[in-house]
């Protein structure tokens, strides 16, 4: 048997910090995906690079009962989403692992199955969701539905180097940066469907953050920003991508047009909202 599925990744977080105590965040699915094929083989070899993967599959098989198998199964990812960035690139594939694995056993999705599973390998990403949600990424202890995801456009400035997210979220850092006061906007900025009140959230969230995971590429991106139309910045709180926000796809494509690096990969992503995103979330779990 074989069973391939797809799932998007999503482009840093909207909002990352300490609410009340807690360390929450938001994020968005985007047009990035990665690809999973899940395989009966023999005497698969395991990669280290796929550590996080293996150890997810052998986690569920425990879980349902079936550890017989777990020997039996090999698995390939061929993703599109940058490693090491902020991007998501884990939970896109252990969510596409996990839709795979529903079908090849003929199994039912379980939202909390799925939570639980995923956090046991590492802090984890909101878009696991099916509706934009302030999330407890390390514990899975709280979440809040705030509403549909919405489409907007973000021109990607992506630096060379890549975060690798077990040994980021175990390091001793600065604290996470108050978030409180923006919770507030972020509903509803989110209810009014306001992309200036979203872009201001996920601006002050970077800016705030500033001191726990530096960019210093951030003064470029807000210069090219304001040079070309863009409504506010978005980045990655663990990770080397940062983002502008467009309202209009035309200011985006004349931009990215503009933009020339050589530090610094520059291209366009797009969110999903909630009807794209349903049918990405069906076509994987069922």
């Amino acid at each position: 048997m074989e069973i391939t599925a797809f799932y998007p990744g999503s482009f840093g977080e909207i909002v990352q910090g300490k609410v009340q105590d807690k360390d929450l965040l938001m994020s968005f699915p985007i047009n990035i995906y990665t690809r999973v094929r899940l395989f009966e083989c023999r005497n698969p070899v395991r990669y280290k690079n796929l550590k996080k993967s293996y150890a997810f599959i052998e986690n569920i098989m425990k879980l349902w009962k079936y550890e017989k198998y777990y020997k039996d199964i090999c698995v390939n990812i061929d993703s599109d989403i940058p490693k090491g960035k902020g991007m998501a690139s884990s939970t896109a594939d252990l969510c596409t692992i996990y839709g795979c694995l529903l079908r090849m056993f003929n199994r039912n999705y379980n939202e909390e199955e799925l939570l639980n599973e995923c956090i046991k390998i590492e802090p984890t990403d909101s878009i696991m969701f099916d509706n934009m949600t302030l999330f407890d990424y390390k514990y899975g202890l709280y979440r809040e539905n705030f509403g549909d995801y919405i489409k907007f456009n973000i021109l990607a400035f992506e630096g060379k180097s890549a975060v690798d997210t077990l040994e980021f979220n175990t390091r001793v850092l600065n604290d996470l940066s108050n978030v409180e006061d923006l919770i507030p906007v972020l509903r509803q900025a989110i209810r009014e469907k306001d992309l200036q009140k979203l872009s201001y959230v996920s601006t002050e969230s970077i800016v705030r953050n500033q001191k726990r995971l530096y960019y210093d590429f951030i003064d470029i991106v807000f210069s090219i920003c304001k040079s070309t139309g863009g409504i506010g910045i978005i980045g990655a709180h663990s990770g080397n991508i940062l983002g502008i926000i467009y309202d209009d796809m035309e200011k985006m494509n004349v931009a990215k047009l503009k933009v020339h690096s050589n530090n610094l990969k520059v291209y366009s992503v797009q969110t999903l909202d909630k009807y794209s995103f349903y049918k990405k979330r069906r076509d994987c779990f069922g």
